[in-house]
């Protein structure tokens, strides 16, 4: 039904992705790499990404300045609490 709705399908499969991640289930760095901005800024943003791994790889490698920033306190904010 979405397949010829190229927004809708991406939105999809970064939707699956942010659940995936926030489950602690296995996911792939190159999808975190190269999804949206809009994407990369929920996952740095948001509490609901409960994965170190994906946090720093968001401060290393986000596609904007803005989403490292927000990955790097969010690591900073989970290192303090603990």
């Amino acid at each position: 039904m979405i397949a010829d709705r190229d927004f809708l399908a991406r939105r999809l499969r970064e939707w699956t992705l942010l659940r995936t991640i926030a489950q602690g289930k296995p996911w792939v760095a190159e999808e975190l790499i190269s999804a949206s901005d809009w994407f990369q800024r929920v996952a740095a943003t948001t509490q609901i990404v409960p994965s170190p791994e994906a946090l720093m790889l968001l401060a290393e490698r986000g596609r904007t300045r803005r989403v490292r920033d927000a990955a790097s306190r969010q690591l900073r904010h989970r290192d303090r609490t603990g």
